[in-house]
This record gives C-alpha cells, structure tokens and sequence, in this order.
C-alpha cells in the first residue's frame, strides 16, 4: 500500500498518546486500590509507605490520593505489662540500650514510611510552611527502672544512634537519619548557643514525627518563629558538615538562647525540599504547638 503523503515511518499518533496515557493513569490508580486494599499481606508501615510513594510519584494528582498512614502506638516495658495505654503494641526492653534500639527503630521507620526525603507527598502549592506526621505515640511502662530519675538523657541517646547500625543497613541510625557519623555537629551547635540536649520524661508519652517543608524551606519558617507560650523555636544552621543540616532550639527566654533545649533537626531532601527529620516530642505539648504545623498528614 502507498503511504499517505507527510505519513512518516514509525509515528506516534496522537490517539496512540492518549491510550497511553489512560493505560498509565490506569495501571497507576489499580496499584492504589491494590495497595489500600492490604489484602493482609502488608503492614501498617507498607500499606502508609505505598501511598506516600504513590502520591509523589507525579502520575496522578496528588490531591485524589489520600495517604493511608495510621499513627502507631507503643508501649516500651519491661515485665510485658501497659497499665498507661489500652491495647498498644508491647516492646518487651531488658537494658537502656533496648530502649533506645525502639525508639530508633520507629524513628527509622517514621522516616522510611514517608519516603526518606526523596518525595514531595503534599504538593505544588503548600497553603503554609510545614506539614507534620505523627508516626508513632510512644509511652514508658513503670516497670523500666534503669533510668535515672525516670529520666532519658538524649545526649546519650543520639550518642546510640551515631554507633547503633541499622540492622538491614551497614550504616548507623543517625547517617540514616540525617546523614551524620557522629552526633558531636548537633552537640556543638547546642553549646554554641547556651543549649542542650534536654531529656525524656519517662512519666510522659510522646510523638515521633516528622514533616515537610513548603518550597521556601526553613528560613520562612523560622523568620515567622513568633512567641508561642514564652518561647520560641529557633533554626540553626551547624558548620563544618556535609549534609544541610539545621538544629531546632526551644529557648526559654523569648529572642534568647538561654535554657534552650533541642527539640529537632531539619534536613535538606533529595526531593529538594527541607524536612523535619524523625524527631521525639512531648505528645500535645507546647513543643508540638512551637513547631507550627499546618496540619497532621496522618489518620488516628
């Protein structure tokens, strides 16, 4: 048969790049519906990291995917009992270094489930300028008595993280974190600034979360760091490291550093984008308020 005049050898029509793309859009939406619908084969953490994936992927507007992460609950003991929270998961701990093997394994996770900083799961247009998850509430049985003053000294927990490796990576917790090898960066900054480390209060429950920023990134954020119940977070930056790194510090004194503590770490994403590293909080706690997010991308 005689080709058609302008008829060129192997051109893609354009009905045939419509049917593409409604395959694509397609096959894309069936593995959401797959995803959401668990089938009992995957986890909570699996199911939450499918749709963040799904949702910044780009394929189909981020809008029409809700993010399928539910808030864990946890419960670090000792003898195996939770007279604080109903039916939680049990963490059975032996030695301080269990207990801080749980809470990195969660932080771990937290930051796993909504994609390592490697995706934007929120969006183009941010309405404000960061957007948090709860990942897990955490709360410590009365049995765990090898704390002094029931007390967790976070200095000597991000002292485990920078040598504790992640047991399906030979890497530690906190390179996996924020892409430190030694906890003494954020240390320093915390001097630097009449700062420390703070403590756990092991009569308290807490957050683990995280957050995105919007485009304009933490120096927005911190620029609008108003007082919030007589103090205010601040952001800075640490030097000599490689990673874009910010320590976030709750100061006591509004304007001023003195009787600061260390409430988080930001970090720049591969997506371009800041975030807030996996970060442990008081749960409803004025810290969780100095943070200012816009909403909580996470379901009950």
């Amino acid at each position: 048969m005689k080709k058609k005049r302008g008829e060129k050898k192997g051109e893609i029509t354009s009905q045939q790049i419509v049917l593409l793309i409604v395959l694509i859009v397609s096959f894309a939406v069936i593995l959401f519906f797959i995803f959401r619908l668990n089938l009992g084969k995957t986890s909570d953490a699996e199911v939450c990291h499918n749709s963040v994936v799904t949702r910044g992927s780009g394929v189909i507007p981020k809008e029409s995917i809700p993010l399928t992460c539910k808030t864990s609950y946890i419960c670090i003991t000792k003898d195996g009992s939770c007279e604080k929270m109903t039916n939680p998961e049990i963490k059975k701990v032996s030695t301080a270094n269990d207990v801080y093997d749980v809470l990195a394994n969660q932080m771990a996770d937290c930051w796993w489930m909504f994609g390592e900083g490697k995706l934007n799961y929120v969006g183009k247009t941010f309405n404000s300028d960061l957007y948090c998850s709860i990942c897990s509430q955490v709360i410590f049985d009365n049995s765990l008595t090898m704390f002094q003053n029931g007390q967790i000294n976070q200095n000597d927990f991000y002292d485990y993280l920078s040598i504790a490796k992640m047991s399906d990576q030979n890497i530690s917790y906190l390179d996996y974190l924020v892409g430190l090898k030694s906890s003494k960066a954020i240390s320093d900054t915390l001097k630097a600034n009449n700062s420390n480390f703070g403590t756990i209060n092991l009569d308290k429950q807490y957050y683990i979360m995280m957050g995105i920023f919007s485009k304009v990134g933490v120096v927005k954020w911190v620029a609008g760091g108003v007082a919030i119940g007589g103090a205010v977070a601040l952001a800075v930056f640490t030097a000599g490291v490689a990673s874009p790194l910010s320590v976030l510090i709750v100061s006591g004194v509004v304007g001023g550093g003195a009787g600061g503590y260390f409430i988080g770490t930001t970090i720049k994403g591969d997506s371009g984008y800041d975030y807030l590293s996996p970060t442990i909080v008081e749960a409803n706690s004025a810290d969780v308020d100095k943070l200012r997010c816009a909403s909580i991308k996470t379901l009950a």
